[in-house]
């Protein structure tokens, strides 16, 4: 036996090392709170998730009705699941309001989760359109594709820690360049910007892990 056991962990080893783990361990919530999404604001990078919450956008990067549209199809993916308090815009332009003037000096994730406490909920999801461009033609004809660009955070309302990121960034391509996309675009025409936010919004939550596990009833 003694002989065979070099042999055994060698192989124990390759196995392990060919099969590497491909999760990610997130900690167990209840409630979480969603906030509607913010648009960019003059200045801001792309890696910069959130600002002052004032409504301003970047006039040919963000259409006016971007955050709109984002957040009424995020809503509706989420309204009906248990786990998910949707907070209506006007309840959370005032909650930006009350913690901008409480806590002037805080972080952005300080501030979300400041609301994610006075809502009484463990995590605050929160989304930025970084882009919003509506195709210029038709479904079939267009001078310029429709592109898309927002992301998602999870902030833990204990500790103000981001324990989960979504992004989605897409320009339509035509499927000549890329066939890979079909999937993606769900139909071989050129699509709106609402049709590849809603498709973008669809990729990233089949990603978001406190969809899968709805909180026990207690």
């Amino acid at each position: 036996m003694k002989r065979w056991l070099p042999l055994f962990l060698v192989v124990l080893f390759l196995c392990c090392c060919s099969h590497p783990a491909d999760y990610t361990i997130y900690p167990q919530l209840g409630r979480i709170a969603v906030l509607p999404f913010e648009p960019i604001c003059p200045g801001q990078k792309e890696d910069e998730i959130t600002c002052a919450f004032s409504g301003k956008i970047i006039p040919g990067e963000v259409a006016s009705e971007a955050a709109q549209v984002l957040t009424e199809l995020l809503y509706r993916k989420l309204e009906g699941n248990p786990r998910f308090l949707l907070v209506p815009p006007e309840r959370a332009e005032a909650l930006w309001a009350e913690v901008l003037a409480e806590h002037p000096n805080a972080s952005a994730y300080q501030l979300i989760a400041e609301i994610g406490r006075r809502l009484g909920v463990d995590a605050v999801l929160y989304g930025k359109v970084f882009r919003y461009r509506e195709r210029k033609g038709t479904g079939f004809s267009v001078v310029e594709p429709a592109s898309v660009a927002f992301a998602l955070i999870l902030v833990r309302t204990s500790d103000a820690r981001v324990i989960w990121r979504g992004w989605f960034d897409e320009t339509q391509k035509p499927l000549s360049e890329n066939i890979l996309a079909l999937k993606l675009y769900g139909k071989i025409r050129w699509l709106t910007a609402r049709e590849l936010a809603e498709r973008g919004l669809e990729k990233v939550l089949s990603e978001f892990p406190y969809l899968k596990n709805p909180p026990e009833e207690e």
